[in-house]
């Protein structure tokens, strides 16, 4: 893979490290000009995204091309994406685990989804206040608990406010078994909702041929 081009326009701060020169990276700025810093200075190429102190999922999901490795252009990539979505790219440095979803920028489509998605698991999750964290993000069973809808294709009894319609799922999930949606309730999918009304139609044959 052919690394992004970088143009030399901003002005990096650097150390002498064990004989060599290496960038320091002090503000969220240098994290947003990454792409501007020669692949010369990198202290290191590649590395695994498996046996490192730092959290193995944040890791794949910084590996932009799923290659088992983070290069170059996975970093650019990742902190372009960051910086962007962030008002104050200082943040970063903080190192902390949550951050009030008011500093997320919604100036861009980006930071318009993040922020929309955050405000909505704090909502789901019963949180009050503007901060989320980690932890918030993490089970995702608590943040679809008391949703109706969320997008996994499976509905429960909880997904229509009609008593037929409840009593139908219900009876489909006895009958043909059901799946466990998002939210940790068992509902029925495609394949149930076929199964149940192909079985009802044989039913109703069955009863007419009598």
């Amino acid at each position: 893979m052919s690394l992004k081009k970088r143009e030399k326009t901003y002005k990096w701060e650097f150390a002498n490290i064990g004989g060599a020169s290496r960038v320091k990276i002090t503000k969220g700025e240098d994290i947003a000009h990454l792409n501007e810093l020669d692949p010369k200075m990198w202290t290191v190429l590649s590395c695994p995204i498996t046996g490192l102190e730092i959290d193995e999922k944040s890791l794949k999901y910084m590996d932009c091309d799923s290659d088992g490795k983070l290069r170059i252009n996975d970093v650019v990539t990742v902190s372009q994406w960051i910086t962007s979505v962030l008002k104050n790219n200082n943040l970063l440095l903080k190192g902390e685990d949550s951050i009030d979803i008011e500093e997320i920028n919604t100036e861009n489509e980006t930071g318009k989804k993040l922020y929309n998605s955050a405000k909505e698991i704090l909502h789901n999750l019963g949180k009050e206040g503007t901060r989320i964290s980690l932890a918030d993000t993490a089970d995702i069973t608590a943040i679809f608990s008391k949703t109706r809808f969320n997008g996994d294709g499976i509905i429960t009894e909880a997904s229509s406010d009609n008593a037929d319609d409840k009593a139908a799922i219900a009876a489909a999930v006895t009958h043909v078994g059901g799946v466990t949606d998002r939210s940790g309730v068992v509902g029925i999918g495609a394949e149930q909702i076929e199964s149940f009304y192909k079985n009802l139609a044989d039913y109703v044959a069955w009863c007419e041929a009598a």
